[in-house]
């Protein structure tokens, strides 16, 4: 976690049950969880978190997991527009398409791709070494 805080990560899966098992399992490990269930949904809470955060220079989530393929827009889609409103957002993209890293991005390579299935300890570590870095 960062200094005495729940680390808040905005989670974007279009699967309601694996949402729901994403949302459970971070709040089991001490994360605050914020669900979407579309592309258009995160870009809306994230905009919505963003003009009631408090401090300008900080990102309102220290992570935002995105699913690659969702309705309305795609992870890559929606990476980029998070981006685009805050630079220094930390973002992973959890996908089982094997051929996002051809289709992400140049601007989005700096983001962590994890492929599915995974282990959820391996995805925890992966959130833990990125929230890390930001520090």
């Amino acid at each position: 976690m960062l200094e005495g805080k729940l680390a808040k990560v905005l989670i974007a899966e279009d699967e309601p049950e694996l949402l729901k098992a994403f949302k459970l399992l971070l709040q089991n490990e001490g994360y605050q969880a914020v669900t979407a269930k579309d592309g258009q949904e995160c870009i809306d809470l994230y905009k919505s978190e963003l003009k009631r955060r408090t401090t300008e220079s900080s990102p309102p989530f220290d992570m935002v997991l995105l699913d690659y393929r969702m309705p309305k827009k795609n992870g890559a889609e929606v990476a980029i527009e998070i981006l685009a409103l805050c630079p220094t957002q930390k973002l992973m993209m959890v996908t089982a398409f094997s051929g996002v890293n051809e289709l992400i991005d140049v601007k989005l390579k700096k983001i962590h791709v994890m492929p599915k299935p995974f282990d959820f300890d391996d995805l925890f570590s992966a959130i833990s070494t990125e929230l890390k870095k930001a520090q």
